[in-house]
């Protein structure tokens, strides 16, 4: 079958990807409550109980909310980086992920699916060892990355022809530039310099860069992810789905290519939802 994949939401208020094979399925992340991630699940034909995993990216909220929750209605086995699990353990606030017991290392498969990480900058010793995946099965390779400030050689290696990629759009960098500038903004500035380092997010220029060393005529599809709008206090947005996609549209059609660009969304000021299902057969 391949591979298919649904970025079930993404950003600062909860971030969960379903990645399935036919035979075997995951969760890259658990953020959003569990109700949200089962209602979205069960809308593609899926549910709770047909997972195989749920791979934690990071140590941020917003990435392992749910696992606990997960884990212990459904069984649901939780994977992370030993680094990343000491830094949940250490938080004050956990989510449920104080029920999650038996958590390992990410493992090399899960049923049919390879998995292979590949470290990225986020963040400091409160993010623990965040990760980019590769996943790939049946001949079919995705891409996954949501949280990085600056993307490493061995990503891009990794990445490149991937069928499909989840890659951070955070950012547009004019308004970053902007706000920066603004004493309006100031309280703000302190987060903004961080969100434009090295250990930050992805903007849509540095994603639209990435995305012209890696993709290839089999690229079907690119999902922009991790956008920063849609908050409850508007002035807390740095960017838009329609500008993250016009810049990142603009690498496909340089390099003469024909692949999708598929929303995304967030949840907050409106109740945000699924992205498409994209199956790469």
């Amino acid at each position: 079958m391949g591979l298919e994949v649904c970025v079930l939401a993404s950003g600062s208020s909860g971030n969960c990807t379903y990645v399935s094979s036919g035979g075997s399925a995951l969760l890259v992340d658990a953020g959003l409550a569990a109700r949200d991630i089962i209602k979205r699940l069960e809308e593609i034909g899926s549910g709770p109980g047909k997972l195989d995993a749920i791979l934690i990216s990071h140590s941020h909220t917003d990435h392992f909310r749910s696992a606990g929750t997960l884990f212990a209605r459904y069984g649901v086995p939780v994977f992370t980086a030993r680094e990343t699990l000491r830094a949940i353990d250490h938080k004050p606030a956990c989510g449920s992920f104080w029920r999650v017991s038996g958590c390992r290392d990410f493992p090399d498969r899960v049923g049919d699916i390879s998995i292979t990480t590949f470290p990225v900058p986020h963040g400091g010793r409160d993010a623990g060892r965040p990760v980019g995946f590769l996943f790939e099965s049946d001949g079919r390779r995705l891409g996954h990355v949501t949280d990085c400030g600056q993307m490493p050689r061995k990503g891009l290696e990794l990445l490149r022809g991937a069928d499909a990629l989840v890659l951070e759009a955070n950012y547009h960098e004019a308004v970053l530039r902007h706000k920066l500038r603004d004493p309006a903004f100031a309280a703000y500035w302190p987060y903004l310099r961080w969100v434009d380092s090295p250990t930050g997010h992805l903007s849509n220029q540095q994603c639209a860069q990435v995305l012209r060393q890696v993709l290839s005529e089999r690229t079907r599809a690119v999902f922009p992810a991790h956008i920063s709008e849609n908050h409850y206090d508007a002035r807390r947005d740095n960017n838009d789905f329609a500008t993250a996609s016009s810049v990142v549209m603009m690498a496909v059609a340089e390099l003469g290519l024909g692949t999708r660009i598929c929303r995304t969304y967030r949840k907050e000021r409106t109740p945000g939802k699924r992205s498409e299902v994209v199956r790469l057969a």
